[in-house]
């Protein structure tokens, strides 16, 4: 045989033995970021029962058994009751994610049916969910109904590739009023409808009928090299960062379909990248305020068509001390390969474009202090005009986060948390890529009423001047018009010695939107931007599946300008000093203090988790006089009483 053919069958074998010789025979797909195990992992990383891990979750079934088995190796830096729950959290996964075959007399034990080949390694598990969350405003007739009957088939094809097909029917009475403005999220794809009549859409929430809706999280997913190695194409939930939530891709956002990659490239380095489509969920408004997204009619004229593409960097700088640096981008679809480059720059290829995607920096770091405590920080931007005044100048868009958490001597990996957060002005907003739409030349003596394509209403009288657009009087005195809103601006045609010339107008609308948003909700930080939130948080976990939470968060909100994440910085006011210095605590208008408890029993014998909630929210606030399109205001309003909330939960899953 020739020699370079004995060379290369060599080097594949190699590669096949790398890829395939120490893999875990359960499936690669991702342990959801909310799973008890992750509390476990980051406790067992502060007391140093194992290495430091990414901070970019979810982590694949494989990794996270792997970690808690080293954790268990631990014995003597362990209580029994911390070895027990370590033990019952691998039992619940191997249930969930092994090859152990279940059959139809084990269904009410395991919730579905398995079958597993083991010369093929190919199987599959069958099943399904059935969740329910009865929320309610107490005092009121305000609830908010969430249930859900959920089908999926996952299993493996052969030892490196697993999968999760599943579909979820929804059948929900959406009220927002009995959630926190922050905290409301929706669980539907692309819209709601009522099956019984006629297929009649769900326009505003809240709304007191059930509507049917649907739900995915499709995943397949490869594991390589002993778990260093995955890849994952999926619609899951992510959380990228050391926090309670996130400033880069928070675990409250929605799921979105991406491809992910994940590498441990040394034990001290460890990158992770994704890229992934964004998209709309069809609504008109919540509580009569408009939903930052398309709706099903506008079809023709969709501004919400976006991709994603953010990545991280982590290095362990010393044993305790970790250092990471990422990126985010917010993109028009179209095949940009920049963007779609896994180890691209997305800032230095934002500029090579042409300035007109929503590029989002930043770094953190964590540090483990004498295996008991671990502080954490993060600071994040998407403009940085200025290096001198860096909290108080209008052009500088960050973000900071920082926080403490402390592992507690209280039943099993029990931590305490407090963490203070604060987005500035106009953070995870955009400004909206205009297109001009129409020339106007009016008429002399002529009344009359110009609709664009897009709907919009401009009404002009015989003296060839606009009137009103929308029903809102036009500012005749300015060589620019913006709507409140910011997506429609209408302009003076001016003649070569700079005058207006009469009747003669430009007309633009939005084409494009690339604000930091997905499905009408921020990919974010679940906060209003020019907000700060300082949250104390107690997590408790006890022996025969009981858990529970306590937490006190504040929040404030300042009205001076950039409060919603619809508002974009209007920069040829910025570069004339349009904007005063940032002045947040001078400018609150709203104050919310909240207290919530919260409980969880799972059943070991059965696949069945129950779950109830108390809330206390008391808000103080006053109203905003006469904000512009820019949400500069005339001042404010006089403050109202506080407002007091009480609110309970309770909720049930079965078939986990």
């Amino acid at each position: 045989m020739n020699k370079s053919i004995k060379t290369l069958i060599t080097i594949i074998t190699i590669m096949v033995a790398l890829f395939t010789s120490q893999l875990f025979a359960a499936q690669h797909t991702s342990v959801p970021v909310d799973h008890l195990a992750y509390t476990i992992i980051k406790v067992g990383e502060i007391r140093a029962l194992i290495d430091k891990q990414a901070e970019a979750r979810p982590f694949s079934a494989y990794k996270v058994i792997s970690l808690l088995e080293e954790m268990k190796e631990q014995k003597m830096r362990l209580s029994k009751s911390e070895l027990t729950q370590i033990q019952s959290t691998i039992d619940e996964l191997h249930t969930l994610y092994g090859t152990t075959v279940s059959t139809v007399e084990d269904l009410f034990s395991t919730g579905f049916l398995r079958t597993y080949d083991e010369k093929t390694n190919i199987g599959a598990s069958l099943g399904i969910n059935i969740t329910t969350q009865q929320t309610a405003l107490i005092g009121t007739k305000e609830i908010d109904s969430r249930n859900s009957l959920s089908a999926f088939i996952k299993g493996d094809l052969g030892k490196a590739i697993s999968f999760n097909m599943n579909f979820g029917l929804l059948f929900d009475q959406l009220n927002n009023r009995p959630f926190l403005d922050t905290e409301f999220t929706i669980p539907c794809d692309g819209f709601y409808m009522q099956l019984t009549q006629g297929g009649d859409g769900l326009y505003s929430i809240p709304d007191y009928e059930f509507y049917t809706g649907i739900a995915m999280s499709p995943e397949i997913a490869a594991t390589f090299l002993d778990g260093k190695i995955t890849l994952r194409w999926g619609g899951v939930k992510r959380d990228w960062g050391a926090g309670l939530n996130n400033l880069l891709i928070s675990k409250n956002a929605r799921s979105f379909n991406g491809i992910d990659i994940s590498i441990d490239i040394t034990p001290w380095l460890r990158y992770s990248v994704v890229n992934g489509a964004l998209g709309i969920f069809s609504l008109h408004d919540i509580d009569g305020e408009p939903f930052f997204s398309d709706k099903l009619a506008d079809r023709p004229y969709y501004r919400f068509d976006n991709n994603i593409s953010a990545h991280r960097i982590e290095i362990d700088a010393t044993k305790n001390l970790t250092l990471s640096i990422y990126e985010a981008v917010v993109w028009k679809k179209r095949f940009e390969l920049g963007y779609l480059n896994p180890i691209s720059i997305y800032m230095f290829e934002q500029n090579n474009l042409g300035d007109l995607d929503d590029v989002l920096a930043g770094l953190d770091f964590s540090l483990m202090v004498a295996n008991k405590v671990k502080l954490y920080g993060s600071i994040a931007t998407s403009e940085m005009n200025s290096f001198k005044n860096v909290f108080t100048t209008p052009r500088n868009i960050l973000a900071f986060q920082t926080g403490v958490v402390v592992p507690l001597p209280i039943g099993n990996f029990s931590t305490f948390t407090f963490q203070w957060t604060y987005l500035s002005p106009f953070f995870y907003s955009h400004y909206p890529t205009m297109e001009k739409v129409a020339s106007l030349e009016l008429i002399d003596n002529v009344d009359g009423t110009y609709t664009t394509d897009r709907g919009n209403k401009i009404e002009y009288n015989a003296s060839q001047k606009i009137t009103t657009v929308n029903g809102i009087t036009f500012d005749d005195t300015e060589n620019t018009w913006l709507s409140p809103n910011g997506r429609l601006k209408i302009t003076k045609v001016l003649d070569e010695n700079e005058d207006p010339v009469l009747g003669e107008y430009s007309v633009y609308e939005a084409k494009a939107e690339s604000a930091y948003v997905h499905k009408g909700e921020s990919l974010g930080y679940p906060l209003h931007p020019n907000s700060q939130e300082f949250l104390a948080q107690l997590f408790m976990m006890f022996p025969q599946g009981w858990r529970a939470t306590a937490s006190a968060t504040y929040q404030a909100r300042s009205g001076q300008y950039g409060y919603e994440i619809e508002q974009y910085m209007i920069y040829s006011k910025s570069n004339a000093n349009g904007y005063p210095d940032k002045d947040f605590w001078n400018n609150i208008f709203e104050h919310l203090l909240t207290i919530k408890l919260e409980a969880t029993k799972s059943f070991n014998t059965m696949p069945i988790e129950i779950n109830g909630s108390y809330r206390f929210t008391t808000t103080w606030e006053r109203g905003i006089n006469n904000p512009a399109s820019d949400k500069m205001n005339d001042g404010f309003g006089g403050w109202t009483q506080p407002s007091y909330d009480h609110v309970v939960s309770l909720g049930a899953r079965i078939f986990l």
